[in-house]
């Protein structure tokens, strides 16, 4: 059986913080994949259940209702049935967890979207559900190959499975949310439920990148949030900058740091301390030309710039978009590591939502990418001219509504990798990228030899 690897689609209800983009491309790629019969393999955070304004609290019942608020919504439920016609030409269907959906590990839950394939019981009942606490390991013609979501290395969205690893109700009051889902719940869906900023939503995983984003579009939706937190943020941003970041409490956010790395001066840190601070504003938010703009600039590129990284480049020359799909030096290090303590010759990750393809000295590295949408970036040489005027127009269309989109325009890539026994022994492994103009094509192809 062929295998397809999927991740980070992030199935929603519909509603304002829905950022999955591939309502018609996901089915068409799963109807491509019923015949031969397909092991569909979704590798994390296929499900979202963080964009909702629900209490942040492992609940069966809550769980339950947020699962059939998107087991209903129209692009989910599409997606659904179509898993289902994989099942029913004799395919598999596993979701392994990733640290937005650790609620598909209540059997309630998954009663609900084994319901949504639209299958009947003996069809829908194949639909299996993985804990991500270790890898899985895939024995393909003798090849190892290794698959896990990718947060088990971010100290931000850690998923501790301790306390999912029972149904009974004591373990689950055991589970401790990760960081990452806390700022989610406390500060970016007040964002865009808020202060309408959807693009908030688009930048993770990088909570720095997109809180420093929010500062430079709308310094006081900022200052709201931060009067509410339990945590002083704006303390921490805009202390002394030589000082260490960190809470006597609270984790260390980063912030800081990110600040410092901005390049703002004494007097444009002092600026933006004023505007956002408990005591009166001695600045307009409207005032773009004086040290108060210069600092939002110097924000909103920094924060912009940290979410480029991940992606590597979404820059646009003519209106085409160009993606690099080489890692970075600490991807490629935590590829080797996995693969040594494994015994895996091949890797395959999610998590970033950036599509990477490395296959150099025995090791074959893969990321599955993201089927949300993404924001298109000036150019990393663009002046400041440039960059203000993309800032500008991001304020002043906070939702991204298309029509609107000029600069800031929202792009997709959608990407999987599959993996067949090759001939002779092993795998043959790819990475896809699909589309409604041209189908699906590859983008790297790599035999992984059986192991020794």
């Amino acid at each position: 059986m062929r295998t397809l690897i999927i991740s980070d689609l992030h199935l929603g209800n519909g509603g304002d913080y829905d950022v999955f983009a591939g309502e018609q491309e996901l089915p068409a790629l799963l109807d491509r994949f019923t015949s031969p019969p397909t092991r569909i393999l979704v590798n994390g955070d296929g499900v979202d259940f963080l964009m909702n304004e629900d209490e942040l609290e492992l609940d069966v019942g809550r769980a339950v209702a947020q699962a059939r608020a998107c087991a209903e919504s129209r692009a989910t439920k599409a997606v659904f049935t179509a898993f289902g016609r994989v099942l029913a030409a004799g395919g598999q269907v596993v979701f392994r967890l990733g640290n937005h959906d650790v609620e598909l590990a209540l059997p309630e839950v998954q009663d609900v979207f084994r319901a949504a394939l639209g299958q009947p019981p003996v069809v829908a009942a194949r639909l299996s559900f993985q804990l991500g606490e270790a890898p899985d390991v895939l024995d393909v013609g003798g090849a190892r190959i290794l698959v896990t979501h990718g947060e088990h290395n971010d100290p931000w969205n850690i998923v501790h499975y301790q306390g999912l690893s029972g149904a009974g109700a004591a373990r689950r009051a055991s589970f401790a949310y990760a960081p990452g889902s806390i700022l989610v719940k406390q500060y970016l869906n007040p964002l865009t439920r808020e202060f309408g900023l959807r693009f908030a939503n688009l930048l993770k995983p990088d909570f720095q990148g997109g809180t420093l984003t929010a500062l430079a579009i709308a310094p006081s939706a900022m200052k709201l949030l931060f009067q509410r937190s339990s945590a002083s943020l704006c303390w921490q941003l805009f202390r002394k900058m030589s000082g260490p970041a960190a809470f006597a409490e609270e984790e260390d956010l980063g912030l800081a740091a990110r600040v410092e790395d901005a390049g703002l001066t004494s007097e444009e840190q002092e600026a933006m301390a004023a505007l956002i601070g408990d005591g009166a504003a001695s600045f307009s938010d409207e005032d773009d030309d004086g040290v108060l703009g210069r600092a939002r600039l110097k924000l909103g590129r920094a924060g912009l710039k940290l979410y480029a990284r991940l992606q590597r480049k979404l820059t646009g020359k003519a209106g085409d978009t160009y993606f690099e799909l080489e890692p970075d030096e600490a991807e490629w290090k935590e590829a080797k590591r996995l693969a040594a303590k494994f015994g895996a010759s091949a890797v395959i990750l999610g998590h970033t939502h950036a599509a990477r393809w490395k296959h150099e000295d025995g090791l074959l590295f893969a990321n599955t990418g993201t089927w949300i949408w993404l924001m298109q970036l000036p150019p990393s040489d663009a002046g400041d001219d440039v960059w203000a005027e993309f800032l500008a127009e991001v304020k002043s269309n906070p939702r991204l509504s298309p029509e609107r989109q000029r600069l800031a325009r929202l792009i997709s890539r959608f990407t999987a990798v599959s993996i067949d026994e090759a001939p002779g022994g092993g795998a043959a492994v790819s990475l896809l990228e699909c589309d409604r103009a041209s189908g699906v094509r590859t983008l790297g192809e790599a035999r992984v030899p059986a192991a020794s």
